[in-house]
C-alpha cells in the first residue's frame, strides 16, 4: 500500500490466479488533487448526477474491484464490468477511498435482453435464462421459414486463462525493435551444455538468475516485469499469400532486480516454455481477461449477419483439426472495431454450387491488435482449419 498525502490508493487484485495476485502494479499515480473531502487522481462524476434509482458505493480503505465485484455481482470475475460502469478510474490498477463507484443503474451489466440484472442474477447465475433441453415451439419465421430455436443458459463467464493471454503471443511487425534482451546465466558452470562453441544455454526454469543486457539507459526498471519474447515465424495469408506479420512467442516473464546503464540482473518468475538465450525483453500490457456471456452458435436457419469478415490465419501448434479450447489468430482487429469480449461465427463456403455456407463454430476475442485479434474456440459444429472464415455477430 502506499501513502500519498494520507490518501491510501487500493491497488487492484487483476485476477486470482498466484502469478498475479502477487504481482504488484506500476507507479501510483503521482498527481493528486481534492475531490470533496478526499484526495483523488481521477475525476469522478459528482454521485448527485447518477439516476435516482443507482446503487453506489463509496470506497474505503481495503476496497478492491475484485472483492467489489464478488460483492455486488456475486462473482469476483466481474470486476472488468465495475470497472467499464465508471471510466473515469483510468488505470484500474488504483482506487481511491472517498471516490464513488456506479455499481448498479445506468452502465452496469444487462441481461442478454438487455435489461438491468440485479447482483445475484449477474454473477450466481439466478434469473438468468435457463435451458428447456429441447426445441422451443413457434420460434419465429425468418424468410417464410418456420424455424425453432434451442435456448440454453448465458450466464457470464471468463473467456480464457492467464496462460492464454500471457503465454501465446501476437502477431506485429517484421523485425519489432526490441533492445533488451536475455544475455547469459549467472550460473556458468552448471546452466551451460558443455564442450559446445559457441556455449549453449540449458533451458531455464523459474527461480533461474539470469544477466540482461540493457539497463537504465534502455528503459528498463529495477522491480518491473517484462515479458520474454521470442520471434517466431512469418505469417502470410492463406489465401492471398499476402504477408501479415511476424508471430512473436511469449516465453515467459523476468523480473529486473537490479540495473545498470546498459546491464541488467533478472530472476525468472514464469516460464510458459523453453526460454533461450537471446529472448526479447517486452513491458508486459495490463490485458484483463473478457468475462461475457458465450452466445449461442447461429441456428441453421439463421442468415449471416452481413457485418465485418475476415479469415482464421494461424493457431496454436495446429493447422487442421481446430476445436474447442484452442487459440487462433484471425486478420481482423483494432482497426476494424474489433474489441476483446467480441465472438466472430467460422464458416466455410460448399463445395456444391448454390449450397449455403457451412457453419463450424465460434471464436470469442481474447485480446487484439491494430490489424489481427487473438481468439479462442469456445463453441464448434465440425472442426476448424487455418483459411476457414469469420463472420463478426
Amino acid at each position: 500500500m502506499v501513502s500519498v498525502r494520507r490518501v491510501a490508493p487500493v491497488l487492484l487484485v487483476l485476477m486470482a490466479l498466484p502469478a498475479f495476485a502477487q504481482k504488484q502494479s506500476s507507479t501510483p499515480p503521482r498527481e493528486l488533487h481534492r475531490v470533496g473531502d478526499h484526495y483523488s487522481a481521477w475525476n469522478p462524476p459528482d454521485p448527485a448526477t447518477y439516476p435516482a434509482t443507482a446503487k453506489t458505493h463509496k470506497i474505503a480503505a481495503g476496497d478492491t474491484l475484485w472483492a467489489l465485484a464478488q460483492k455486488y455481482y456475486g462473482n469476483a470475475y466481474l470486476w472488468p464490468q465495475l470497472w467499464e460502469s465508471n471510466t473515469w478510474i483510468t488505470d484500474a490498477h488504483w482506487i481511491y477511498p472517498g471516490d464513488v463507484l456506479l455499481v448498479e443503474g445506468e452502465g452496469t451489466p444487462k441481461t442478454a435482453e438487455g435489461g438491468a440484472e440485479g447482483a445475484t442474477g449477474a454473477a450466481g447465475g439466478e434469473n438468468t435464462e435457463l435451458s428447456t433441453g429441447a426445441f422451443t415451439e413457434g420460434g419465429g419465421e425468418e424468410g417464410g421459414m418456420q424455424t425453432a430455436r434451442i435456448t440454453r443458459e448465458v450466464r457470464p463467464l471468463p473467456l480464457g486463462s492467464e496462460a492464454d493471454i500471457y503465454c501465446y503471443g501476437y502477431i506485429g511487425q517484421p523485425n519489432e525493435s526490441m533492445p533488451n534482451y536475455f544475455e547469459s546465466l549467472e550460473d556458468v558452470e552448471i546452466m551451460y551444455v558443455p564442450r559446445q562453441s559457441p556455449p549453449i544455454g540449458a533451458a531455464v526454469a523459474e527461480g533461474d538468475l539470469i544477466y540482461v543486457h540493457g539497463g537504465s539507459a534502455t528503459g528498463l526498471t529495477a522491480g518491473e516485469t517484462y515479458l520474454l519474447v521470442e520471434p517466431g515465424d512469418m505469417i502470410y495469408h492463406p489465401h492471398t499469400g499476402a504477408l501479415i506479420g511476424q508471430h512473436y512467442n511469449y516465453q515467459g516473464q523476468v523480473r529486473i532486480i537490479c540495473t545498470e546503464e546498459n546491464r541488467s540482473r533478472a530472476i525468472i518468475v514464469k516460464s510458459c516454455r523453453e526460454v533461450s538465450v537471446g529472448a526479447r525483453l517486452k513491458p508486459i500490457p495490463q490485458l484483463p481477461i473478457p468475462i461475457t456471456r458465450v452466445p449461442d452458435l447461429p441456428a441453421w436457419c439463421d442468415p449471416a449477419t452481413a457485418r465485418m469478415t475476415g479469415t482464421i490465419i494461424d493457431s496454436r501448434d495446429w493447422d487442421l483439426e481446430l476445436a474447442e479450447g484452442i487459440l487462433v489468430q484471425v486478420d481482423l482487429g483494432a482497426d476494424t472495431g474489433l474489441q476483446p469480449g467480441d465472438f466472430l461465427t467460422v464458416y466455410r463456403s460448399s463445395d456444391l454450387v448454390n449450397q449455403p455456407r457451412q457453419v463450424l463454430g465460434e471464436i470469442g476475442i481474447l485480446t487484439t491488435q491494430a490489424k489481427t485479434a487473438t481468439g479462442i474456440i469456445v463453441a464448434m459444429r465440425r472442426t476448424m482449419q487455418i483459411g476457414d472464415s469469420v463472420e463478426a455477430r
